[in-house]
């Protein structure tokens, strides 16, 4: 891997880790073994290793949010679609956990954060209203263009909400504590068989926990 990407690939769990505040040119270097000389020469400082790190998430997540706008998703998909949009956030959630900071101290990238937060929402409102059409929910259109702003709104908070309810858990718990948030907000509207779906909901969440090595009874 060339020392550029390495730099990316370095600072990027750092921030995660230690927050980005609280991480230094220095501190990346000696992550990477190299001289804060060498990290100059390919980036100048912090600042365009975070601005470089937004393109990458942009552009990502960009690609993800589309997907069901473009092309509506099948029934079975949607739980999937989610965890990628849950682990997406999780990939780059420095940015989330101290967003009003960095847009306080990177202006430019408010305009951009403001439009992924749109498209979130045009991603969820697309995802309900397919569910709406195909006769799974029966929700009133004013219902679900809430619940696409409230989905929009749980992705974008989730990171900090799970580190003041729990700090200490781990991210794929916190990923499955997520996921089953937001899908189980469907249940009142499930046209058939609500009861029963949100006990699969649960059964599946149960059995991630498990897997992830956490009770239910920990998280819950």
């Amino acid at each position: 891997m060339k020392t550029k990407d390495r730099i990316l690939q370095y600072s990027l769990q750092l921030f995660n880790e230690e927050g980005e505040q609280n991480v230094t040119p220095v501190d990346i270097a000696n992550v990477l073994e190299i001289s804060p000389g060498n990290l100059y020469y390919h980036y100048k400082g912090k600042d365009p290793i975070i601005h470089q790190l937004f393109v990458d998430f942009e552009e990502e997540f960009k690609m993800v949010l589309s997907a069901p706008i473009t092309k509506p998703l099948e029934l079975s998909d949607n739980w999937v679609y989610f965890y990628i949009l849950f682990e997406e956030i999780a990939d780059f959630r420095f940015f989330y956990r101290n967003l009003q900071s960095i847009l306080e101290r990177y202006p430019d990238l408010e305009g951009r954060f403001r439009r992924l937060v749109k498209l979130k929402i045009r991603a969820m409102a697309s995802i309900i209203k397919t569910l709406n059409d195909t006769g799974f929910i029966n929700i009133s259109d004013i219902e679900a263009g809430q619940m696409a702003e409230r989905f929009a709104l749980q992705l974008t908070y989730w990171p900090t909400y799970q580190t003041l309810l729990d700090g200490g858990v781990s991210t794929p718990v916190s990923i499955h504590r997520g996921v089953f948030g937001l899908i189980s907000q469907l249940t009142p509207y499930v046209v058939e068989g609500a009861d029963e779906f949100l006990a699969l909901l649960t059964q599946f969440r149960d059995k991630m926990l498990k897997n992830s090595g956490r009770s239910t009874s920990d998280i819950c």
